[in-house]
């Protein structure tokens, strides 16, 4: 049984939480990956402007979900247009993430839903995520269907990071178990 939480669209109210959260996850789950300084000198204020853009646009073509519990906003994922011009895969998962104490119980999956759908009313059918190579949960992006298909080297903080994209052919799928 999922434990109670509640998804929305995200609004602008919500960017301090919404930095908040990126920070501590970035924290927990890149620890060892992204440069300890990095992570050290990650600060809400330096996230906010990321998030400004797209949700002070009502003509923004990101979609963005925030999960909800006990009136907290514990994760957020978010996506759109895909950034490099891609032949296949037009939108992208720009960013998910979920505070550690909640993951692993159905609730990355729910927000990862969530936004597919939109991009399917939008008449999208393939899209990708790029992920680093040792986030611990690849797993979650190999569950929901998703194929590794390529690899780069990211530079963060005076650091590099391997990422891998993952395609997903039919973001359908991803929906298949929701209903």
């Amino acid at each position: 049984m999922l434990p109670s939480f509640t998804l929305r669209p995200a609004q602008l109210a919500d960017i301090e939480e919404i930095a908040r959260v990126q920070v501590e996850t970035w924290r927990t789950t890149y620890k060892g990956i992204m440069p300890d300084e990095l992570l050290a000198n990650l600060t809400v204020e330096s996230r906010l402007e990321i998030w400004r853009g797209p949700l002070s646009n009502p003509d923004s073509p990101s979609i963005i979900y925030v999960a909800e519990a006990d009136g907290q906003i514990i994760g957020f994922a978010a996506g759109g247009p895909e950034r490099s011009g891609h032949a296949l895969y037009k939108v992208e998962i720009y960013a998910i993430y979920l505070l550690q104490a909640y993951q692993g119980r159905g609730i990355g999956r729910a927000l990862m839903q969530a936004v597919v759908g939109r991009l399917i009313d939008k008449g999208f059918t393939a899209m990708l995520i790029w992920v680093a190579a040792k986030n611990p949960a690849t797993h979650f992006y190999a569950a929901l269907g998703g194929q590794p298909f390529a690899s780069k080297t990211e530079s963060f903080g005076g650091g590099e990071v391997e990422e891998i994209a993952y395609g997903y052919d039919d973001i359908s799928k991803i929906l298949a178990d929701s209903k």
